[in-house]
């Protein structure tokens, strides 16, 4: 007989091989991991100044590395600059990754801002009309002519020579002066290669194509800069130094964090299911036979989430191993009803008689995830994806393997004596009621006592832990290269490109205003390089409407002891008609790029132009200044997310509060009894306020993703309830249930408090979360169990 039950088995274990074969070639040909914080950001919420912040966070500054390499002087620098660009270019690892490697002015730009603002100088000659009169003053002309007389005496006065007949206000090299310098106020140019303004490392930038937290595609390119700077070591000099600074690296370090912390997990729960198993059924061959279920299970919330987004995050590989004491659950109710009461008939009735309290668990349970599905979270999104298709291809799996792997079970000593300390929660008397409902009173006064005092924790430390030593070098590169705000940044915003443009010309005054009244030391803006077209045309006609310019100028130059008629090219561009004024557009398909790009971002609500700061010194002052300003705001772009976070968090309660009820509604049409549903739903709601209370009391703030934890208590939480509400029909079959609780949620405690150990937050908050919730949940199951006594099914013995 037990052979034929095995031959009849044998087409549900191929197709269960199949399928976790097919699962697992799957994933290993496709799997891509993220560590993008942004991805437990909202996204799609009215609120401008987040999607604003989100565009920035993701942009191509956070793509961009600065390696600084540091060397014994300049001269140095700049050749050891030109060789190590050359060097990454030809690392495998790293040309197929760059988007733009910039070790110092791009090749050709002298031209191209030559081309580009020769033609269209006279509307450059000032940031705005009335400051273009002001300098067309007799005074102006005269401190423009002895200006040019000066820059004419200078080694640069070959160039100037040829320049100035045109340009006598050296309108052209001015501004080449002012833009070429470049990205930070710690940045010099040496041989045409960016140096540290002290001339003691070379600096080069570094965009990568793929986001920064892309870790799948950061760690190989990370690799070969550091490869490529070994090759650059050996040819210049073991003296030399790089440091960096960057997402990318962060994002490496938490990926590594995380495979420890899924490492960690898996082999801490396989060690203590070992355990247990030994203990409660003297054979490891049980455990062995649940792999597969977990396997499929893991495989399949990860191939959902990579058909779904393309990559899997993280957080979510850790969530999902952590899930391993979850989806065994239902393994161990299986073995423990196999080792205690059998069915006659075989393995498979066995199942077929736990399959509908199965089901429903398995049915509350997604259910409560489900209710995640409409985050405007995609990382939410992405763990009720894992979650649900991981317990559906879970209880599928059961359903394939464990009959056919089942053999014949016995209980040890160890898990006779369990099981016979639980069958004493049944009372007999009133003093062991009173007696099962400590437990249950002990948690109220918890709730009464700690509730009030539970507070949130928003910010984005929470869902995300920074390196310490990587945060330093960061700063430590910033404060030599890039001396500008990284938090907070002006932004100035338009319904399209020359209406953000016209708001960035306010912008630049209103920050000119501020430097001057000392609130900032300095800023980084675009407005120089490409004003709005409204403004180049009002500068321009400044200059060409004075029809005494050019008799005024002529004289100051023939006073100064120049002679005049040389400057007649400059009179023909007076009298001709003003070109087209210059746009983004021109600027993105020639070497200015560089100059522009890290100032513009096309946004979800039009576009933007960036300003950095430098030396914020009054923050209420600039804002309050800004507030003037039409289009112009101060973001500060952690400050926007937590303020999102926090907002989204308030939101996301009500959210999950319809997925209590949702389950709870479930339950109650699956059960239709008051005794059952109670056992079921009371426990689990409970040991969710229970679980807030002791993190309370212990001075643990709740963030978002403790709601995410609450919700898998309350969830995993009525499984209990429901096994426990089961009806059977004799006491070995009570047995069997009360042990496989007990097993269930030590094999959940022990996956999550494992998960407690990590030093990400998130992780540490969702296993510490989870690990009370469980713990408290099988406990008041267990008591409000004996305290509603046994139904009448399961009183028959």
């Amino acid at each position: 007989d037990r052979r034929k039950m095995t031959r009849a088995e044998w087409p549900r274990l191929l197709a269960g091989a199949a399928m976790a074969a097919g699962l697992f070639a799957f994933v290993v040909t496709n799997l891509r991991i993220t560590t993008d914080i942004t991805h437990f950001l909202p996204s799609g919420e009215n609120d401008a100044e987040v999607d604003l912040a989100r565009s920035i966070a993701t942009g191509e500054l956070s793509r961009t590395m600065i390696l600084l390499v540091d060397v014994k002087d300049r001269v140095e620098a700049a050749a050891v600059s030109r060789a190590f660009e050359a060097d990454l270019l030809a690392e495998p690892r790293v040309a197929p990754g760059i988007e733009f490697l910039d070790g110092g002015p791009p090749a050709g730009i002298d031209e191209a801002l030559w081309n580009t603002y020769e033609p269209r100088r006279l509307a450059f000659l000032a940031d705005s009309p009335e400051a273009a009169t002001a300098r067309l003053t007799d005074e102006g002309l005269a401190a423009a002519v002895a200006h040019l007389k000066q820059r004419l005496a200078s080694p640069m006065s070959g160039l100037l020579s040829r320049v100035a007949p045109g340009d006598p206000f050296l309108i052209v090299p001015t501004l080449f002066d002012r833009l070429i310098g470049g990205r930070g106020n710690g940045l010099g140019i040496e041989d045409d290669r960016f140096v540290t303004d002290d001339g003691t490392a070379a600096v080069l930038f570094l965009t990568t194509r793929a986001s920064a937290s892309d870790a799948s595609a950061q760690r190989p390119l990370l690799e070969g800069v550091h490869a490529a700077f070994g090759t650059l070591q050996q040819t210049h000099g073991a003296h030399l130094r790089l440091s960096m600074s960057g997402v990318h690296r962060h994002a490496i370090a938490a990926e590594a964090s995380m495979r420890a912390d899924i490492q960690r997990v898996t082999i801490g729960s396989i060690a203590g299911l070992v355990t247990l198993f030994v203990l409660l059924f003297l054979s490891v061959r049980p455990l062995i036979m649940c792999l597969p279920v977990l396997g499929t299970g893991f495989l399949a919330g990860t191939t959902a989430c990579l058909l779904a987004y393309g990559e899997v995050h993280g957080l979510t590989l850790a969530f999902g191993s952590s899930l391993l004491g979850v989806s065994i659950d239902y393994s161990v109710h299986f073995y423990s009803h196999q080792a205690l009461a059998p069915d006659a008939r075989g393995p498979r009735q066995t199942l077929a008689r736990l399959w509908n309290s199965l089901l429903l668990g398995a049915g509350t349970t997604a259910i409560g995830f489900l209710a995640l599905m409409v985050a405007t979270f995609p990382g939410l999104r992405e763990l009720a994806l894992f979650a649900v298709v991981g317990i559906a291809a879970t209880l599928a799996a059961t359903n394939l393997f464990l009959p056919g792997f089942a053999g014949s079970m016995r209980p040890t000593p160890a898990a006779r004596m369990l099981v016979k300390a639980l069958r004493g929660l049944v009372p007999t008397q009133d003093r062991r009621r009173l007696g099962l409902a400590a437990p249950i009173v002990a948690v109220l006064a918890l709730i009464a006592i700690g509730l009030p005092q539970a507070r949130w924790d928003d910010s984005l430390a929470t869902l995300n832990r920074v390196d310490p030593a990587l945060k330093a070098e960061d700063d430590a590169v910033h404060a030599r290269v890039a001396r500008f705000e990284q938090r907070r940044v002006v932004v100035a915003t338009g319904s399209d490109e020359q209406a953000a443009l016209a708001a960035n010309d306010r912008v630049a005054e209103a920050l000119r205003a501020a430097e001057r009244a000392g609130e900032i030391g300095g800023f980084g803006n675009a407005a120089g390089l490409v004003p709005s077209a409204a403004q180049q045309r009002a500068v321009d006609a400044a200059v060409r409407g004075d029809p005494t310019l050019w008799p005024r100028l002529r004289a100051a130059l023939t006073a100064a002891g120049f002679v005049a008629t040389a400057f007649e090219p400059f009179a023909t561009a007076l009298a001709a008609a003003p070109p087209a004024p210059v746009t983004i557009e021109d600027l993105l398909g020639t070497p200015l790029a560089a100059l522009v790009r890290p100032f513009h971002v096309d946004g979800p609500r039009g576009v933007s132009m960036l300003s950095f700061l430098h030396e914020l010194g009054d923050e209420p002052a600039l804002r309050l200044r800004l507030a003037r300003v039409e289009g112009a705001r101060l973001i500060d772009i952690e400050g926007a997310l937590t303020n999102a976070l926090g907002a989204y968090r308030a939101r996301m309660q009500t959210l999950l509060l319809y997925g209590v009820v949702a389950v709870v509604l479930l339950v109650v049409l699956r059960l239709r009894a008051l005794r059952a549903t109670l056992l079921a739903c009371v426990p689990a709601l409970l040991a969710a306020a229970g679980t807030i209370a002791v993190l309370a009391l212990a001075s643990v703030p709740m963030n978002l993703l403790s709601l995410v934890a609450l919700l898998m208590i309350f969830s995993m939480g009525v499984d209990y309830g429901i096994f426990l509400a089961a009806p059977e029909h004799d006491a070995a079959a009570v047995d069997a249930t009360n042990l496989s609780v007990v097993v269930a949620s030590l094999t959940t405690v022990l996956g999550f408090g494992l998960l407690a150990m990590s030093v990400q937050p998130p992780l540490l908050c969702i296993g510490l979360t989870s690990g009370v919730g469980i713990l408290l949940c099988v406990v008041l199951a267990l008591s409000l169990g004996g305290l509603l006594g046994p139904s009448e099914q399961r009183s028959r013995t």
